[in-house]
C-alpha cells in the first residue's frame, strides 16, 4: 500500500512540474512570426528610421519576394506584395520607405493566399499590414474656482 502511495504522490509532483513548465514558457516572450509590435520596434535599433529598414532587420522575411506561382501553361508568375496601412492599399514595399518606425503600432504579414481573400488581386503576393499608432485621447480637466468673495452675513 505505501508502494502505491509513493508512485501516486510520485506521479501527482511530477504532474505539478509539468503544468508549471508551460506557464514559465509563456512568460519569456517570443516574438511571433507574423507580427512585429510597438514595442519591438521600440526596443529595436532602428526606432527612428524607416520602416524598411526596422523590419529588414527584425522580420527580413516580410521583405522577400513571394515565391512564384505556377501558371496553368508551367511558367512562373511573380506577384508583389502588397503594402496596406490602416486598411487602406498603398502600393509596393517601397511605401514602407516613407513611414517612420516610431509611428507604427504594429506591423503584420499575410501569406499570398491569405492577402489575396482579404485585399483581393492586388494583394496575391502577400501583404504587410501596417496600423499607425494614435495616442490614447485624454478628457480635458475642468477646475472651477470661486472667484467671487463670499459675503458676510449682518
Amino acid at each position: 500500500m505505501t508502494k502505491l502511495r509513493a508512485g501516486f504522490v510520485a506521479l501527482m509532483l511530477f504532474g505539478g512540474a509539468m503544468a508549471v513548465a508551460p506557464r514559465q514558457a509563456a512568460a519569456q516572450k517570443k516574438p511571433q512570426r507574423d507580427l512585429v509590435t510597438r514595442e519591438e520596434l521600440l526596443a529595436s535599433a532602428q526606432s527612428e528610421q524607416d520602416l524598411y529598414s526596422a523590419l529588414r532587420s527584425l522580420r527580413p522575411r516580410f521583405l522577400e519576394p513571394p515565391k512564384g506561382i505556377r501558371s496553368i501553361a508551367g511558367n512562373s508568375v511573380q506577384y508583389p506584395t502588397a503594402v496596406v496601412v490602416d486598411n487602406k492599399p498603398m502600393g509596393g514595399l517601397e511605401t514602407l520607405q516613407s513611414i517612420v518606425a516610431s509611428t507604427v503600432d504594429e506591423v503584420r504579414y499575410l501569406e499570398p493566399s491569405k492577402a489575396g481573400t482579404e485585399y483581393g488581386d492586388r494583394a496575391n503576393g502577400g501583404a504587410v499590414v501596417v496600423k499607425l499608432f494614435k495616442p490614447k485621447a485624454t478628457k480635458p480637466k475642468v477646475s472651477v474656482v470661486d472667484s467671487v468673495p463670499a459675503k458676510t452675513p449682518r
